[in-house]
């Protein structure tokens, strides 16, 4: 989930230097333009037409530009949660990259049946965690909320990441 990263040190930098070009990531526009990118991952990621990891990539990084710029309205644009949140987001995504999927390859065999266990049996479907988010990202007045369910998908998207680099 490079991209990911990428949008949220993006979006750290841009709320840090109060940037002009924030004011264009709440326009209606760019929020139609986030909703487009996130139903195409979605989309995409039914249909098993891209593996996983990219539409979660397009899904995550859609969420994170459309709850920006739905919740910036509500808050004020100084609020900390826009700057902490996404280094937050970034650094997490690349302490899990960097320890686990780029080293999936490397696990044991007690390791890889543990992961396929826990992907089995974990009581989130990714499906219902997608609703999660985005029924989190509607929910202004839980500020917490998105947070945290966007921490799962990442967890989430890790076993799946993992497995995938598995199998093949």
């Amino acid at each position: 989930m490079i991209g990911f990263i990428f949008c949220s040190l993006s979006l750290a930098a841009l709320v840090q230097s109060h940037n002009d070009f924030l004011k264009l990531l709440a326009t209606p526009v760019a929020l139609g333009i986030g909703l487009t990118i996130m139903a195409a991952s979605l989309l995409l990621g039914y249909l098993k037409k891209v593996p996983a990891v990219i539409w979660h990539d397009g899904f995550a990084s859609s969420c994170l530009l459309l709850w920006y710029g739905y919740w910036v309205p509500q808050f004020n644009e100084d609020a900390p949660m826009f700057f902490f949140f996404p280094l937050y987001y970034a650094l997490l995504m690349s302490i899990v990259t960097l320890t686990l999927i780029n080293k999936s390859e490397y696990f044991d065999y007690e390791s890889i049946v543990q992961l396929r266990y826990l992907e089995k049996n974990t009581r989130l479907h990714i499906g219902v965690l997608v609703g999660l988010v985005l029924m989190s990202l509607l929910i202004t007045r839980h500020y917490m909320l998105y947070p945290v369910t966007m921490t799962i998908f990442i967890v989430r998207h890790t076993m799946i990441a993992c497995l995938e680099i598995i199998d093949n």
